[in-house]
Order: structure tokens, then C-alpha cells, then sequence
């Protein structure tokens, strides 16, 4: 068995190789198999890092006996999630409608035809209170397809219809448009602000975050928060100790690895001590961001001293675990070290034991021993608990030195054990999302070998993942070659657009605008024909079939930014960047006003306001769902009426005024050299000093030459932190 599994490019594929259930790809092929078989569909969707996924393998999957069942009554079909993340989302949507919730490793039972019968998440292999065993799901399912079938038709017709019934209601989250700043409705852009903060108050958990456990990073509402306290509004303050305060316990806690950097991707319990180990790219993307960011604004010095050895942390995993060969990142590390004996243990690598760490830290005056507050990680019947590392508290300024100390003896001992494996799969979107945060964060942290690497998987991108012929991005690539049966999605072009963008803007290389204006527009014509978004392409039958035919767009976040959020940030940008250069390239393909009257900006505006126009709805109900599409609705005050041309100075100072420019969010000529009438415009100041101009309409104010008087044009709550940051 597995011979049509064993030789794919997915890691998550060939960890089920070698088991006896007759697995086949996802594929027009198996769908047939089903119909000419007569028998029900099972799939089994997953992902190589997932913990969960591993244990329901070799509880279900290895089992000789469940296997043979599975075999001769369906065709079992083993997807891996971010290869195809349409298929995903549409099962995902029809397993928490039937079951409640949701999760990997997804279960779901379709008719041939695609349409979801029964689903459901990690089955047991033995009852449980409450949850059947695999082996009893599988035989009640095919009781019914034997024996009650029109039933079963009808409740697959039913979830279908009713799927395409939400995917009609999300549709129409798109029909609003939010108000332009300095209209007449301007009000309740504050107002938006001033809802979502509170109930975010209202909903935070005293352990950090925003829900109860399990606990994961929630990035996007972060953003949301940290552009919030940049206002003037009256919950600018507030806002920014809501950051700060989960911002801290995360880089305090078990979530982040204080040992070899990065974060994990969430904790099983309330206080951030006991993380599920897996490392996911996309996580540490948008971490990255927010920590280089609250190094500059937190008001706090320790906590800015948290937040830029967070992001440092980062950057080190990245590079030392992450980078592949050509300049790419891959998608994650798994959460579980296969041992030597084969068993696999979850957090192996990354726990100690207390006898461990004394006999690595003899000296228990050190603070390691003050600071430690881990908690025991390993299953039940390993022995001596083998504890996370956390820290109690921050650490004061002059403890830090003999604290990393400690960590890098921790480090040594670790690196000599058994590594969890690295799923090398490179993800357009992910990549798009750490190019972005790693050039951002050069200006931020003022490192510029971080844009170097931004650049690195920049060029990947551009050259392994774009086919300029067909004007197509391609979603996934294993060892330099795309896998060009798996297109892009809009999460990809978008996110890839905002890495090439800050490539640009942070680097000075005037050619990734032009890249990014390429994919951007590519996103258009694919994804938002007439106006209307779709966040995958319609030419996957079973996807369709699951919601009766329709097609949809997420305006919610999930683990990543919803992809609408995503492609309204790039269309932001690029407004911003054409009205500063003084040229018109022509308009963005769509019925926005400005088409065929020469203003790209207008139309990518206009879209903006469409992608983001639900947020005042949504604001004081969830803003805990919406958090990048209300952090956009912050910087679209900010970026559609302002933009900043940084000229002239030295390296350091313009260096510190993008700073300042990044942090509000708005549209910059930086090291870039300007085009057309542009390069004439905005002129240094005398023997090439600094000066900064900021524009608004085409309109710009007197320019300044200090980032004080920047600050007060831009963003009037950045106070002194960000300045001397």
C-alpha cells in the first residue's frame, strides 16, 4: 500500500506511505474511483507538523484491521492542508457545521461527488465519553450508505446547500463601502476604534490573549491594537497596554522559545506554559512584525528589550533552521522528535527535565533558577517530568547577560538531541508574509542583513514561484521546482505583493514595485472580477459541489489574515505610492470609480473601502475575528490621505524617519529613487539634508527635517519611544 502517496513532494503524504490503508492523493482520479466503486469518499486532511495528526496515524492509520475496513468500503484520500487550502476551507467549514468545532486531523465522509455527508476531527481508536472510535465511525457510515443512502444524499444536499448559503451572506460583507476620512461619516471611523478596543478590554483574558486556552497568538487583532495606540483617540492608551500586556506574556511565556527562538503555535493551557511544539513560518511572519514594532513603540523600555530580543529570537531560528537552500523559508518544524526506538514524543528537543538543568546549570545562584517557571510538557509514564521553559516575570536590564548565558548552555545541550523534522515545503503566501516582515523589521531593528535575507526569498519568489507568461503565482514549490498543478490562492498573491512592496520601499529597488504591481494585478483579474472577492479559483468541482456551487472569500482571520485584509493592505500601498510618485500607470481593472479616467489610486482605494467596509458592523461584536481588517481600517485613515517622501540625510536618518513611516502605516518613498516628476518634486534640503515631506491628495505640508515634527504630521500618539527607538 502507499505506492501513490510515496513518491509525492508532501512531507505530511509520505509520513502515510508506509501504512496499510490504501491511500490516494487528492485528485480527479479518486473522485472517479468512488463512482466506479460505488462507495463513499474519506479524507483525511492534515498538515506534516501537526501533533494530533501523528497520533490518530499510528492509533488508526498503522492498524491492519482498520485499514483493510477503511479500503473495501470507501476510497480514503490523505490531503495535505497547505498544498490545497481551498479544499481545506470548504471541508473545514462543513466539519465544524456538523461536529461544532474544528481542527487537524479533519475526518470528513463525501459522496463522489465531493458533498460532505459526516465529518468530524481526531477519532480515538477506543471509545471515549462522549466520542466514538474511529473503527465505530467508519462502520456507522457505511450502515448508512448501505442501508439508508436517500438519507444520506439528502443531509449531504442539505449541509451543501446551506454552506452556499453562508458563502451568499459572506458575499454580501463585501457590498459596504467604508467611509473616506474627512467625509461626512468620519465619526464613525473613531467610533469603529473606539468599539473594538473596548470590547477587546472587555474580552481579555488575565493570562493574556483574547480567549480562553487552548491559547493562540492572536497576531491579527495585535496589529489592530498596536495601530490603535498610535491615535489620539481617547482609547489610544488603552489599546496600547492591551498589546503590551499579551505582547509580554507570550515572549515571557512557553509559546516562545527562549532557547533557540521562534514561537510555537499555541498552548493547551491558560497561562502560555505548556505550547503544542509545532513551529509554523506564518505564525513567526506575523510575530516577527509586531515584536520589531513594539520594540520601537511600547512606552515601556523593558518591554521594548522584550519585544526586540523576541524578534531577534526570530530571526535567529529562521536563519539557522528555516532557510533553505536558494533563499526560501520552509513552512515548519514538527511538533513531535521521532526517537530512537521510533515512538514519537512531543517537545523532546525542547524540554529538560530539573536533574537535566542542574547538572547544565550547577550554580543555582544563577537567574536562570530565579526565572524559571516551566511546567511539565511530556505524556504520562516518561520518567521525570521534562518541564517548558518560561519565565516568571521580565527580566531587569542587568539580568539579561547571565540569563542568556543560561540559555546558550540549554542551547548546547539541545542541538546534540534528535531535531524535530522540517517540513520543506516553500508556501507562497507565508514566504510573502516573512519577506515583508523581515524588510520591515531591517528599518525597525536597523539590521540590514535582515534585508538582505527578505531579498534572498524575494528573488525565490519572483524567479520559482511566478510564471510571468501566464501572469500566475504558483501556491507551493519542494526544492527550487513549483509544483505547477497547484495554483496559487488569493492569500498568495497577496501576501507575495506586500513582500515585494516592502522589498522596495525598505531596500530602495524601484524593479519589486514593478513585481509586485504584476502579482497585484494578476490578484485582480484572477480574484475580484467585477468588484467581488473570491480568496481561491473556481475550477475545482468537489469545492464547488461541497456548498452548492458557490464561490466564497473569508472576510474573517484564521491563523493567517484573511486574504480580502491582505489584498487591501497591497492595494493600499500601492495607492499611496502612485500618488507620491506623481504618475498615473492607469487603472486597476475593476468597476471602481477612476476606471478609464487615468487614476489607478482612486479605483485601488475604492477597493480598499469595499474589502473593509463591513468592519463598523463587526467591530463591537468580534473584533476578536477581524482583527486585520480593523488595524487596515486604521491605517486607511492614515494611508489614504497621507504619504511620506523621506529625502536627503544620512543612512541613519532616513533610516529613523521610515521608522516613524512604517509605524503609521502610510505609503513611503524611502531609499528609493524617485520616478518621473517625482525625482524633482521633493528636493533634500540644503547640501543634501534631510527632509521629509508628507503629502496629502497631492497636496504636501511645508516639509520638516525632524522626526519629532514627522511624528506630529503622522501620528500624534507615537510619542518619544519610537523617536529614540
Amino acid at each position: 500500500m502507499g505506492q501513490r502517496i510515496a513518491g509525492s513532494a508532501s512531507a505530511y503524504l509520505r509520513q502515510h506511505a508506509h501504512q496499510p490503508v490504501d491511500w490516494w492523493p487528492y485528485s480527479d482520479a479518486a473522485f472517479a474511483e468512488a463512482a466506479a466503486r460505488d462507495v463513499p469518499v474519506f479524507l483525511s486532511i492534515g498538515y506534516a507538523a501537526c501533533h494530533w495528526c501523528h497520533v490518530m496515524a499510528r492509533e488508526s492509520f498503522d492498524d491492519p484491521e482498520i485499514a483493510a475496513y477503511l479500503n473495501e468500503h470507501f476510497v480514503p484520500v490523505k490531503i495535505d492542508r497547505e498544498e490545497h487550502p481551498s479544499v481545506d476551507q470548504a471541508y473545514m467549514a462543513a466539519t465544524q457545521t456538523l461536529s461544532g468545532a474544528g481542527g487537524w486531523p479533519m475526518s470528513v465522509f463525501t459522496l463522489p461527488d465531493g458533498r460532505a455527508m459526516h465529518a468530524g476531527t481526531y477519532f480515538p481508536p477506543v471509545p471515549r465519553p462522549g466520542t466514538p472510535s474511529f473503527a465505530q465511525v467508519l462502520e456507522a457510515v457505511n450502515d448508512a450508505w448501505v442501508n439508508r443512502r436517500p438519507q444520506l444524499v439528502q443531509q449531504a444536499t442539505a449541509l451543501a446547500d446551506h454552506l452556499g448559503s453562508v458563502a451568499a451572506r459572506q458575499a454580501k460583507m463585501f457590498s459596504r463601502l467604508l467611509p473616506l476620512p474627512g467625509s461626512s461619516d468620519e465619526p464613525l471611523l473613531a467610533s469603529v476604534v473606539v468599539a473594538a478596543v473596548g470590547r477587546l478590554a472587555a474580552l481579555e483574558d488575565p493570562t493574556g490573549g483574547f480567549a480562553p486556552a487552548p491559547k493562540f497568538p492572536p497576531s491579527a487583532v495585535l496589529d489592530f491594537l498596536l495601530r490603535a495606540g498610535l491615535g489620539s483617540g481617547p482609547t489610544a492608551g488603552q489599546a496600547t497596554a492591551l498589546a503590551a500586556r499579551t505582547l509580554g506574556t507570550m515572549a515571557r511565556g512557553a509559546l516562545a522559545d527562549h532557547v533557540g527562538g521562534g514561537f510555537a503555535r499555541y498552548c493547551v493551557d491558560p497561562g502560555w506554559k505548556i505550547p503544542h511544539f509545532e513551529k509554523m513560518l506564518y505564525d513567526n511572519a506575523q510575530l516577527l512584525g509586531l515584536y520589531a514594532r513594539a520594540s520601537v513603540q511600547l512606552p515601556e523600555a523593558q518591554d521594548r528589550e522584550l519585544s526586540r530580543r523576541a524578534a531577534a529570537g526570530i530571526v535567529a531560528w529562521l536563519e539557522r533552521e528555516m532557510l533553505l537552500p536558494g533563499g526560501a523559508f520552509a513552512s515548519s518544524l514538527d511538533a513531535d522528535t521521532v526517537m530512537p526506538d521510533g515512538t514519537h514524543r512531543e517537545g523532546a528537543t525542547y524540554t529538560f527535565s530539573r536533574t537535566e538543568a542542574e547538572a547544565l546549570l550547577p550554580d543555582r545562584g544563577n537567574i536562570f533558577w530565579t526565572l524559571w517557571d516551566g511546567h511539565a510538557a511530556e505524556e504520562p509514564g516518561h520518567g521525570e517530568p521534562q518541564l517548558t521553559i518560561a519565565l516568571s516575570r521580565t527580566p531587569e536590564p542587568g539580568e539579561w547577560t547571565a540569563l542568556d548565558a543560561a540559555f546558550a548552555v540549554l542551547g548546547e545541550a539541545r542541538a546534540r538531541r534528535i531535531q524535530p523534522a522540517r517540513d520543506e515545503k516553500v508556501v507562497a503566501g507565508w514566504n510573502g508574509l516573512m519577506v515583508q516582515a523581515l524588510a520591515e523589521a531591517s528599518v525597525l531593528l536597523d539590521d540590514p542583513a535582515l534585508l538582505r535575507l527578505a531579498g534572498g526569498a524575494a528573488d525565490y519568489l519572483w524567479n520559482t514561484h511566478w510564471d510571468a507568461a501566464g501572469a500566475s503565482l504558483r501556491r507551493v514549490s519542494y526544492r527550487g521546482e513549483a509544483n505547477t498543478a497547484i495554483a496559487g490562492v488569493l492569500e498568495d498573491y497577496a501576501g507575495v505583493a506586500l513582500g515585494f512592496q516592502a522589498v522596495a520601499v525598505c531596500g530602495g529597488e524601484p524593479a519589486w514595485i514593478e513585481r509586485a504591481n504584476a502579482v497585484l494585478q494578476a490578484a485582480l483579474e484572477k480574484f475580484m472580477p467585477g468588484g467581488q472577492p473570491f480568496d481561491a479559483p473556481d475550477d475545482d468541482p468537489r469545492v464547488l459541489a461541497s456548498r452548492a456551487g458557490a464561490r466564497t472569500a473569508e472576510a474573517l482571520d484564521d491563523a493567517v489574515p484573511a486574504a480580502t485584509s491582505l489584498l487591501a493592505s497591497a492595494l493600499l500601498n500601492r495607492a499611496g505610492l502612485v500618488q507620491l510618485a506623481g504618475e498615473d500607470p492607469g487603472a486597476g481593472g475593476s468597476d471602481a470609480p477612476g476606471d478609464g479616467d487615468g487614476s489607478r489610486a482612486e479605483a485601488d482605494l475604492f477597493l480598499v473601502r469595499r474589502l473593509i467596509g463591513f468592519v463598523p458592523s463587526i467591530a463591537d461584536r468580534a473584533p476578536h475575528a477581524a482583527g486585520s481588517a480593523l488595524g487596515l481600517a486604521v491605517r486607511f485613515v492614515h494611508s489614504s490621505s497621507a504619504e511620506l517622501a523621506v529625502i536627503g540625510g544620512t543612512p541613519e536618518e532616513r533610516r529613523a524617519a521610515m521608522r516613524v513611516g512604517i509605524l503609521a502605516g502610510v505609503s513611503q518613498w524611502g531609499e528609493m529613487p524617485r520616478p518621473g516628476i517625482a525625482s524633482t518634486a521633493y528636493p533634500p534640503g540644503p547640501g543634501g539634508a534631510l527632509r521629509l515631506y508628507v503629502c496629502r491628495a497631492g497636496v504636501c505640508h511645508t516639509p520638516v527635517s525632524d522626526l519629532q515634527s514627522l511624528a506630529e504630521l503622522l501620528v500624534p500618539g507615537l510619542g518619544r519611544a519610537g523617536l529614540d527607538g
